[in-house]
């Protein structure tokens, strides 16, 4: 049950607005140790197996998946410490990573290579999800951020 105040009441909606995010970067973590496991075996012999027909696509394929991993463990550590410590320049760089570098690679990783497999689609589309989720609640919470921070300068 919420808080009768106004004070407790802000604080208790923006702590709302928190935990949801906090949630989904924990468990986007664990689908991301699956996800380059079964997307870095798949690259991996995609790359040494099949016969491509289009060198630049068979060039691409592990510097784009490793690539993903950097940018993957650099967006996830920035968005727990900005979560837990409610930081803006985390929170900002965590959304950064997440449309610019993140969408593009999981759009090229799921659609745009010249062997897909069935289950590489599936993956990369509940990569994509994820990905926009955590975007939205982080807007979302940037938000509460920044007026609850105006709110108390008032």
């Amino acid at each position: 049950m919420p808080p009768n105040d106004n004070a407790n009441l802000i604080l208790y909606e923006h702590r709302n607005k928190k935990l949801p995010l906090a949630i989904l970067i924990h468990h986007n973590f664990f689908f991301s140790l699956i996800y380059a496991v079964l997307v870095g075996v798949s690259s991996f012999k995609k790359w040494r197996d099949f016969n491509s027909t289009d060198s630049l696509n068979s060039s691409l394929l592990l510097p784009v998946y490793w690539t993903w991993i950097v940018v993957e463990a650099s967006r996830l550590y920035s968005g727990q410490k900005g979560v837990l410590l409610e930081t803006v320049p985390e929170l900002t760089a965590f959304f950064l990573l997440s449309f610019f570098p993140s969408s593009f690679i999981v759009l090229y990783m799921g659609f745009l290579q010249e062997s897909i497999l069935v289950w590489d689609r599936w993956m990369n589309v509940i990569m994509m999800a994820a990905l926009f989720m955590e975007g939205g609640l982080t807007l979302r919470l940037l938000h509460s951020m920044s007026t609850s921070k105006r709110d108390s300068y008032s």
